[in-house]
């Protein structure tokens, strides 16, 4: 589902990512850990194609994703990606049910579709009975529930997450990684999170370690 092939990325006189070659299978679940500087959020980035390689090469599902143009990649993202990020980024002014919706209805979804899906994935993570409140009224966790439900609208090739548990008590926590679970065995979702939780790091398919740029 995922192939990075010697990825290389360089900032000024830093060098990030040296070589980076990783595959990920369809419904896998697999964690990136490393200390802080290892380059491992932004080999995230590359592999969610919000930020480019200086060389190598990122397939996604078949595509590779260099090769696409700047509206074709901003489109095979909004399909093809979920995201997942520490500090959820849901909008405020909006809906749980709204937020979810949002990536189907600029996907060119229908609302009548949208809002039906939304709901059911609501559902899947246990949110049903606050598909109406605004993130404001949430709790940390409940809120990364609505963001994984929002990752999850368009059906993804893949979904990635940033620290999904960073902000999140041990209770909760352990909510969230049930959740994953429940979505790779319903959904068959490849995963690929960024974490400095050894707890999370150790309960998933697979644990890839970095440092200094490097996959050790």
């Amino acid at each position: 589902m995922i192939k990075a092939i010697d990825i290389h990325k360089r900032f000024a006189t830093v060098e990030a990512l040296r070589g980076v070659s990783m595959e990920v299978s369809e419904a896998e679940i697999v964690a990136i850990v490393g200390a802080s500087g290892a380059g491992k959020s932004t080999l995230l980035q590359i592999l969610g194609t919000l930020m480019p390689a200086d060389s190598g090469r990122v397939e996604i599902a078949g595509t590779a994703v260099a090769e696409l143009g700047e509206r074709a990649l901003a489109a095979f993202r909004n399909r093809h990606i979920g995201f997942v990020f520490q500090f959820h980024h849901l909008l405020p002014e909006f809906s749980a049910l709204e937020n979810v919706m949002m990536p189907a209805l600029i996907g060119g979804t229908s609302r009548k579709e949208a809002e039906s899906r939304a709901r059911e994935l609501l559902e899947m993570v246990g949110m049903q009975h606050r598909t109406s409140h605004k993130p404001v009224e949430l709790s940390g966790g409940e809120q990364q529930r609505v963001a994984i439900a929002r990752a999850l609208i368009n059906r993804p090739s893949v979904m990635l997450a940033d620290e999904p548990t960073g902000n999140l008590d041990t209770a909760n926590r352990d909510e969230i990684v049930k959740m994953l679970m429940q979505v790779r065995d319903t959904l068959r979702q490849t995963i690929v999170m960024v974490t400095h939780d050894e707890d999370l790091a150790s309960v998933v398919d697979r644990k890839i370690v970095m440092s200094d740029g490097r996959i050790l």
